[in-house]
């Protein structure tokens, strides 16, 4: 599984360099956050890695996490979440319970989809390499999303991607 995540896009080049950048923006927000080796940070977000342990703090919420190969458990602002990872010809789902909501995402090189909480998203790759498209969540769909995830986040492996995208897109 951890092998098609470091296919995509740029993530197959020569070494990133130290700290880049992931951002995510929506008609009425964004956000950036850093990504080093061991840590996510942005105004609201404070969390650093170490293993396969994730811990901090995002936007006022305690993280506690343990990132498993096909499994992520823990709690996320006291609130139990359990996301099961399954990989499928280069796309990872992510299914379970993130935030007392239930979340069902899929990753892969041409697309995310799926669903965080009560919104909807439908992103495809662009020429960039951005992943843009539209979001739902209860209402009219919103455009333009434009999420860009960098090679120092994908190399670190589906589980802390799929998990550091659950935290942006659940509070976007």
């Amino acid at each position: 599984m951890a092998a098609a995540a470091l296919a995509w896009g740029t993530a197959a080049t020569a070494q990133p360099p130290r700290e880049q950048y992931l951002t995510l923006r929506t008609p009425q927000s964004a956000i950036t956050a850093r990504i080093t080796e061991d840590s996510i940070t942005s105004p609201d977000i404070q969390l650093t890695r170490q293993g396969q342990e994730l811990r901090g703090r995002m936007f006022d919420r305690v993280v506690f996490l343990d990132l498993e190969a096909d499994e992520v458990g823990g709690t996320v602002g006291g609130q139990l979440t359990r996301l099961h990872l399954q990989e499928q010809d280069g796309v990872t789902q992510a299914r379970g319970n993130f935030l007392g909501t239930l979340m069902n995402l899929s990753l892969g090189p041409q697309a995310l989809t799926g669903s965080v909480g009560r919104c909807g998203y439908d992103l495809k790759v662009t020429p960039e390499g951005t992943y843009q498209g539209s979001r739902s969540c209860g209402g009219m769909p919103q455009r333009p999303v434009v999420l860009s995830l960098p090679p120092a986040l994908t190399q670190q492996g589906p589980a802390m991607t799929l998990t550091t995208l659950a935290i942006l897109l659940g509070n976007a």
